[in-house]
């Protein structure tokens, strides 16, 4: 794949540890010979608890996450959309990771190479330089608007990418292979799902989730925090 064609990516989510943490805004940019071609942007229902300082972060409202689809009701249209292209983002394997654990909980490939803009930039910018993506923007003279939002962090990442592809023509763009390791994905065993829908039941707690599409550990640690009293995980 050219580096005049690839998927910007990025992603919000409900923090940074891939184990526990799950995707809340997905935002593609499909990019041909330098292009934007096709655009993808959703929120997505997280099913988890969310930290406030996120959605004080990312200005997302907890009722707009409930109201949105699951990553299961999205996941095979984001692999679709990105087909064979490769990726770009700002330290892309974080977003990378997030989409292939789900693609590959869904039974989905997503294999693929990345270019990172946070990498090129701890390379090719000033040592007084912060490498974060509002200030490599600057760097170059893009002003980053409405930031910590998927879609636009997306478009300024392709932006950026861009203008650094102009001022180092002769840099090396190859996209690079991404090491992903996921955990083995084991379903709620029924034991354990009769167990949580009577907790949920007894509790009268309202929670937006299929049950069947839950790990034995994402199950047991719901059952945990109900039986402590944390009700926050609610949406």
């Amino acid at each position: 794949m050219s580096t005049l064609n690839y998927i910007a990516i990025d992603l919000e989510t409900s923090g940074i540890k891939l184990r526990n943490d799950k995707i809340i805004e997905v935002g593609l940019l499909k990019i041909k010979d330098s292009h934007i071609t096709d655009t993808f942007s959703c929120l997505i229902n997280p099913e988890i608890e969310i930290n406030e300082d996120i959605l004080s972060l990312t200005g997302i409202k907890k009722r707009e996450l409930y109201n949105a689809e699951s990553i299961n009701e999205v996941i095979g249209h984001i692999v679709e959309f990105c087909e064979d292209y490769d990726l770009l983002g700002h330290n892309t394997v974080f977003d990378y990771s997030f989409i292939k654990r789900e693609a590959s909980r869904a039974g989905l490939v997503f294999d693929k190479k990345g270019s990172d803009t946070y990498k090129l930039c701890k390379k090719i910018l000033p040592a007084d330089i912060k490498k974060n993506l509002t200030d490599a923007c600057r760097y170059f003279g893009i002003e980053r608007k409405n930031p910590h939002r998927a879609f636009s962090d997306a478009y300024y990442t392709h932006l950026l990418f861009q203008k650094i592809m102009e001022n180092f023509p002769d840099f090396n763009f190859s996209p690079e292979h991404m090491e992903v390791k996921l955990k083995k994905f084991i379903p709620i065993r029924k034991r354990t799902k009769e167990d949580l829908q009577k907790l949920l039941n007894c509790h009268r707690i309202g929670y937006k989730v299929n049950i069947d599409l839950l790990s034995e550990s994402e199950a047991k640690r719901m059952m945990d925090k109900i039986k402590s009293g944390s009700k926050g995980f609610a949406l």
